[in-house]
């Protein structure tokens, strides 16, 4: 068996670098890696988020009924790698948003949205293509919002990390009460 191997390779070197090839690309899952790696823990040190943002200027009380009532916030949000470049994120965000009053350290929770980014779906749901942001519809239960000073807390849980590392954002905005656009994209 050995000897037509030789002889094999030896009158065809393409037919068995082709077998090779074959053979090395049969293997389930894609390209494999050692996670203790140093090239391997760089490269998800780099390409990971370190850091979320909410987008302040983008992130608004928002009407998902069309009738002008804020029914919910659309919120847009960015996840950054290391160097600061937007990137892609697998994980689970923890929506929170309570009213702030000046004299309060600690406001009233108003609302809690839990929302998993784990599969191509959620990411083609949540994902903007030209913008590279997260656009999250977060609907309220009690509609409409009434006017007030609001704290809107984010924070995600990424599923790579052994101690369950948490990204974490804040925004405040205060809403008078008039009416709100309709939610922009669904």
């Amino acid at each position: 068996m050995k000897r037509i191997a030789h002889q094999l390779i030896s009158v065809c070197p393409f037919v068995a670098a082709s077998l090779f090839v074959l053979i090395a690309g049969c293997q389930s899952g894609g390209p494999q890696a050692d996670q203790n790696d140093t090239q391997v823990a760089a490269y998800l040190e780099y390409t990971l988020p370190s850091r979320i943002e909410i987008q302040r200027y983008l992130t608004k009380p928002v009407s998902h009924a069309g009738d002008g009532q804020a029914g919910g916030l659309e919120v847009i949000l960015g996840a950054y790698d290391s160097t600061g470049d937007l990137t892609k994120l697998v994980g689970t965000f923890h929506f929170e948003l309570e009213t702030r009053r000046m004299s309060d350290r600690i406001g009233a929770r108003v609302a809690f949205w839990p929302v998993e980014v784990h599969t191509p779906a959620a990411m083609q749901m949540y994902r903007d293509h030209l913008s590279r942001f997260y656009h999250f519809p977060l609907e309220l239960e009690q509609k409409p919002l009434p006017p007030g000073q609001y704290l809107l807390r984010a924070w995600l849980i990424l599923p790579t990390e052994p101690d369950q590392k948490r990204l974490y954002s804040e925004y405040e905005f205060t809403y008078d009460g008039s009416n709100v656009p309709t939610l922009s994209k669904s």
